[in-house]
C-alpha cells in the first residue's frame, strides 16, 4: 500500500497540536461538544479544501481525494458526559481490546498484524502505524467503502448465497448475508470458514460491531472490514 507522505504529513501538521483530553461528549448527552469541529476542520481545509473529517465514537478519520486509497485515523483517549447538575466531565477510555485500553484504533493496528499472521487479512483493512505526534498515534488505513455508502455492483452467486443462507438458519455468523457470500465468492468457502472460526473463538470483538457502517467494499470491489475494534466503554 503506497501513499504521498508529504501530503499526509501537510495534512497532520494544520491539526496538531491536540488536547490532552481527545473525544467527543458522550452520545447521551446534548451539549455542545468541547472539541470545536469547526476550527479543526477549518484549519485542515486551509491546507486540503477537498478534505473530510469524520467524527466517529472512538477515533477522527481524514479521507481526501489528495490521499486517495487510504484515510488517516486518530484515536480519542476518551469521552466526555454530562452530569446531573449539567457540568461536562472527562472520563478516560478503558475497554479498547489491545494493550493500551486507552487506543481502539491501536487495537485495530494489533488485530489486524494477528490476522495477518494466521493469513486472514485479506478480511479486513490494512492497517499501519504511521508515527508518533506529542504522544498521540496516528495510524494509516486502507480505504474502505462502508456498504452504507455504496452499492457493490457484484452479485453473490447462488451457491454462495445458499451457504450462507445456511449458516444463518444455524447461527454461525452475525453478519450481512449478502457481504459474506460476496466473501466466499472471492476468498472461497475455506478461507472464509477459517475466517468465522477465527471471530467465534479467538477474537469476538473483530465481527461484533459489523454493521453496514463498518463492513464494505475495496476501491476493486474486494468485501473488507473497516472498523474492528469493537468499542466497549
Amino acid at each position: 500500500m503506497t501513499f504521498d507522505h508529504k501530503k499526509i504529513d501537510k495534512i497532520l501538521e494544520s491539526i496538531f497540536p491536540l488536547p490532552e483530553e481527545f473525544g467527543l461528549v458522550s452520545y447521551f448527552s446534548d451539549s455542545s461538544e468541547p472539541i470545536n469541529k469547526e476550527l479543526l476542520m477549518e484549519a485542515l481545509f486551509e491546507v486540503d479544501p477537498e478534505a473530510y473529517i469524520y467524527f466517529g465514537a472512538t477515533k477522527l478519520v481524514i479521507l481526501s481525494p489528495s490521499i486517495q486509497n487510504v484515510v488517516i485515523k486518530i484515536p480519542f483517549n476518551g469521552s466526555y458526559f454530562e452530569d446531573e447538575d449539567g457540568s461536562i466531565n472527562w472520563s478516560p477510555f478503558y475497554w479498547a481490546p489491545g494493550s493500551d485500553r486507552t487506543d481502539y484504533c491501536l487495537a485495530e493496528y494489533e488485530k489486524y498484524n494477528r490476522l495477518k499472521a494466521y493469513r486472514l487479512d485479506c478480511f479486513v483493512a490494512k492497517t499501519f502505524l504511521y508515527k508518533t505526534i506529542n504522544n498521540v498515534r496516528v495510524f494509516i488505513q486502507e480505504k474502505i467503502i462502508p456498504c452504507d455508502d455504496c452499492c457493490s455492483e457484484t452479485i453473490p452467486s447462488e451457491r454462495s448465497r445458499q451457504i450462507v443462507s445456511k449458516w444463518v438458519e444455524e447461527g454461525t455468523i452475525a453478519v450481512d448475508s449478502e457481504w459474506i457470500a460476496l466473501c466466499l465468492d472471492k476468498y472461497g468457502k475455506s478461507k472464509v470458514e477459517r475466517f468465522l472460526w477465527y471471530c467465534n473463538n479467538i477474537d469476538l470483538d473483530i465481527l461484533a460491531d459489523a454493521h453496514m457502517s463498518n463492513i464494505g467494499y475495496r476501491l476493486n470491489g474486494t468485501p473488507a472490514i473497516l472498523d474492528y475494534a469493537n468499542f466497549l466503554d
